[in-house]
This record gives structure tokens, sequence and C-alpha cells, in this order.
């Protein structure tokens, strides 16, 4: 009789300790930073993934991926819909690095992409030094493993001659701005934060 209690109690107690193992691991996961979780679960970027071709706004239309990136490093900056309107002033900017754009509108609808979109890319980036590419599809953003459409988002990526992709950051601009306009003083202001943070990760490197 006793010996079944004791091995009942030492059942108890393995019980016990591994419900206390199971729940302390459940409690360290939910405390890891998020960022170090999408890290995780982020997939490795490469150039290789890029499309092959695509459209360049201010440029040649239809270009090949060899053709046009011949250069590296370089830094991809995707420009979701009123980063955009910001963007369009960058090359005012007295910047030397070696900078893409990319205008991720795949969440317009299709017909609004051809009646208005497209113009409206090519009137904003015309006088432009720095080459936009039209991500009308959204090949370019999923290669790159990026799900956030939110509308005044934009993404900073540098392209090593590795061919290996690290994405440095991202910030916001404000909401609107390519719908209802966006003034000089903004724009300015909108640059010189991107600027400030994008300085910082050339400084690290």
């Amino acid at each position: 009789m006793g010996k079944e209690r004791g091995e009942a109690s030492m059942k108890n107690i393995f019980k016990v300790v591994l419900l206390f193992v199971v729940g302390f691991g459940f409690l360290i996961y939910l405390t890891i930073p998020s960022n170090i979780k999408e890290d995780k679960n982020q997939k490795e970027l490469e150039f290789k993934n890029l499309p092959a071709f695509f459209d360049v706004v201010n440029g040649n239309n239809y270009t090949k991926k060899d053709d046009f990136f011949k250069k590296f490093p370089l830094y991809l900056i995707v420009l979701n819909h009123d980063s955009l309107a910001v963007f369009s002033e960058l090359h005012k900017k007295n910047i030397n690095e070696n900078i893409v754009l990319v205008a991720n509108i795949s969440n317009t609808p299709w017909l609004i992409k051809q009646i208005a979109v497209n113009g409206e890319l090519e009137k904003m980036f015309k006088d432009s030094k720095i080459n936009l590419i039209n991500d009308s599809s959204g090949s370019f953003s999923s290669s790159l493993d990026l799900n956030n459409n939110s509308q005044n988002e934009y993404f900073v990526y540098k392209i090593f001659e590795d061919g290996k992709i690290t994405k440095l950051f991202q910030n916001s601009v404000k909401k609107g701005a390519l719908q209802n306009g966006i003034s000089k003083d903004d724009i300015e202001n909108e640059l010189e934060k991107f600027l400030k943070d994008f300085k910082e990760y050339l400084n690290k490197e």
C-alpha cells in the first residue's frame, strides 16, 4: 500500500514538474519581442528571386532585371500609395547612394491603375532622376516577402553584391498624402525624417 502511494506521489510530482516546464516555456515565447519572432519566420531574401522583367515608369517601360540592376550595393525603397507623393521629390536631395524606388500599387483595382494611377505616376516622377519601378502586379512585394499594404508605409532594403537582401527599416508618411494632397513643408519634413534614418544605417556600416 505504501509502495503504491509512493508511486502515485512520484507521478504527481512528475506531472507538476512537466506542467511547470511547459508553462515556463510558453511564458518565455510570449515575452519574446515580436520582431525576433518575425525574423525567425521571415524567409531569406535574395536578388535572384526578384522579378526578371518589370516596368520602369521614368525609363524603359519593359526592362530586364539583369540589364537594369548593374551597380551594387543598392538600396530598394518600396513605396505604398501615400509615400509616392513624398518620394517623388527625393531626387532633389543630395544623395550619392544607388537608390531605386518601387511603387507598390498592387491593391489598386486594375481599371483604375490603367486609367488614373499609371498616368499619375508618370506625371509625378517625370523629372525624377531616381528610377521608379511600377509594381502593379505585386511581384516585387511578394519576392521581398512584404505583406504590409498600409497606404502610408514605405520599406527600405539593401541589396548586396553577393545577391543577399536585407530589410533596413520601415516608416510611414502623412496619411492621405496622395489622394488629398500634401504641402511642400510636409514633404520636406517627411524626407528629412527618411534621410535621418537612412544616414543612421549608413553610418553603422
